[in-house]
């Protein structure tokens, strides 16, 4: 999801827009950033936004109009001035620095800066980081450089001192759930989705999907099914397991939120009622609640958390699944 003003950017990373909006203000802005950060904390539509700011016919106090010519073609990725660069495969290779390099020897062919964004920039190898370390050296009066990565460690220590480092933290979980809520997303889905992830462009593809808003459903499910006691959760988790163990991250999102469940109850128990994630469910958690020890619930989240962390390897997925919600059931 792109921003169109550092207005925009300040809802999601406050110092990131205060930064370089000052910079703009005091005529410091800086020829080479590196924007650090977790996935899905708008690096990459930030470092677009910047590209227009500094190309836009038409700006006021450093936003850009996003109608102007070269706004429509910054968003289109195909304005002559802006490059972005990308792995090709699992590195960044010393060919693609070179012919960036080879492009910025060459007369522009319009007016204005030239700004190359390269993302995932810690998967520069050694070679292909040497040579980019040329072009910031002396990277020429109107040549500006963002270089974007989830691990800024990885990055030499060379480049990282040529550039000013910018700092995306995760986006709030509260900024998420309500950009869904927005969209007319149920407030269960809204909640779930929003505490499993701070990627707001995964969080829209979550709700989007039919199979994520499944999963929340036969959660629910389940749940109500240890309640009734007339329906297995084993059983219900059987006609739905061949879908859930179709992808690593169907799988994950299943279990954390079972684990979010549990803890809700727990949450009940203790009367931190505002830390409930499945609201619409408080009936059904207020029973459970009244069913089952403290004790056990951290037993529950415990056993599910270990299996959590062994869903990576090589496990019998069934046999470890049916044993969890067996032992869930005969808890309650």
């Amino acid at each position: 999801m792109s921003v169109y003003s550092w207005d925009e950017v300040g809802k999601y990373q406050k110092d990131v827009a205060r930064i370089i909006t000052n910079s703009y203000r005091l005529n410091r802005i800086a020829h080479a950033y590196i924007f650090e950060g977790p996935n899905g904390t708008k690096k990459t539509s930030t470092a677009f936004l910047y590209a227009k700011s500094l190309l836009c016919t038409n700006p006021n106090h450093f936003n850009p109009c996003n109608e102007c010519h070269n706004c429509r073609r910054i968003d289109n990725r195909t304005h002559p001035n802006v490059f972005y660069i990308k792995p090709k495969g699992k590195v960044i290779k010393k060919e693609q620095i070179k012919n960036l390099i080879n492009e910025f020897s060459k007369a522009s062919i319009e007016k204005g800066p030239r700004i190359y964004i390269i993302e995932e920039a810690d998967k520069l190898n050694l070679t292909s980081s040497n040579t980019l370390l040329k072009t910031m050296e002396e990277p020429g009066q109107d040549i500006y450089q963002i270089l974007i990565t989830e691990n800024y460690n990885s990055l030499l220590k060379t480049i990282i001192s040529r550039a000013e480092t910018l700092h995306f933290k995760p986006i709030d979980r509260n900024l998420i759930k309500d950009h869904l809520l927005k969209q007319g997303i149920q407030p269960n889905i809204a909640n779930s989705i929003s505490e499993y992830t701070v990627d707001m462009g995964s969080a829209i593809k979550f709700a989007e999907g039919f199979e994520m808003i499944n999963i929340i459903k036969l959660v629910t499910e389940i749940y109500k099914g240890i309640l009734v006691k007339e329906i297995s959760p084993v059983m219900l988790f059987r006609d739905s397991s061949q879908e859930i163990f179709k992808s690593y991250d169907f799988t994950d999102f299943f279990l954390t939120l079972m684990i979010f469940y549990q803890k809700d109850v727990l949450h009940y128990q203790l009367r931190n009622h505002d830390n409930i994630c499945f609201l619409e469910e408080m009936d059904t958690i207020k029973k459970l609640s009244e069913k089952i020890s403290q004790k056990n619930i951290e037993k529950n989240i415990i056993n599910m958390l270990g299996l959590k962390a062994r869903l990576k390897y090589n496990i019998n997925n069934k046999l470890a699944f049916d044993k969890m919600l067996a032992c869930l059931e005969r808890g309650y």
